[in-house]
């Protein structure tokens, strides 16, 4: 996906994989945020997904994976990459910053998905 075809606006984004609602977030500029989530850099410290992906998929801790820079693998990050590679992502844009945040909570409600923790 080309960042230019995310519009640079706020809302929420969603993240799915076979099917299933992974993971949901909001953004006050959703081209910025979701090219963060996009990114391919050693460092997943600048992503809740990638760093949570770490964390589930290569069993890598979490501190670990959110300090400032993480100093990931490249095969690591591979994989990683290749998990995000594998979902699908969506995103709804919303008026201002403040609605998408109200959005996010009720849908991280309704789906509970099991990359957002708390």
């Amino acid at each position: 996906m080309a960042r230019p075809d995310i519009p640079a606006k706020p809302g929420v984004y969603a993240w799915f994989r076979d099917g299933e609602c992974v993971y949901l977030g909001k953004a006050s500029d959703l081209r910025s945020r979701l090219g963060t989530h996009l990114g391919t850099s050693l460092d997943l410290s600048r992503s809740t997904l990638r760093s949570w992906v770490a964390v589930r998929e290569l069993n890598l801790d979490r501190e670990y994976t959110r300090r400032r820079p993480t100093v990931t693998t490249a095969p690591q990050v591979a994989i990683v990459n290749a998990w995000l590679r594998s979902c699908e992502l969506t995103w709804v844009v919303t008026a201002t910053k403040e609605d998408a945040a109200l959005l996010e909570g009720r849908l991280l409600a309704a789906y509970r998905p099991p990359i957002n923790v708390a």
